[in-house]
């Protein structure tokens, strides 16, 4: 269907070029027709990469269905109480080493 299309575009845009500009209401005429075919054509280009992507997004989906990458979330949460200490007593003896400057003062 798109040669069809492409070879009456090319024909038409062929007979625009080749006539006389002395016949005006041909050309005109001929030019609405020529543009009217090139939304067509444009159209029907822009549909079928549409369809391409739907294909191929229906491929991945099942791709990484078949992967099975679902995580199991964990319902609790980790007990830190041992970290968070040690921390603590950490942050204090930076506070201590750090000499005063005269902004603190």
């Amino acid at each position: 269907m798109f040669k069809k299309l492409e070879n009456k575009i090319k024909e038409l845009a062929l007979k625009i070029h080749n006539s006389s500009l002395n016949d005006s209401k041909s050309i005109y005429e001929d030019s609405k027709r020529l543009y009217e075919l090139t939304v067509i054509h444009k159209y029907l280009t822009n549909q079928e990469r549409d369809a391409d992507w739907l294909l191929h997004e229906e491929r991945l989906k099942e791709t990484l269905k078949g992967l099975n990458l679902a995580t199991k979330k964990t319902l609790s949460t980790p007990n830190n109480a041992s970290e968070i200490t040690p921390l603590i007593d950490s942050i204090k003896d930076l506070v201590t080493e750090i000499p005063e400057s005269d902004d603190d003062k």
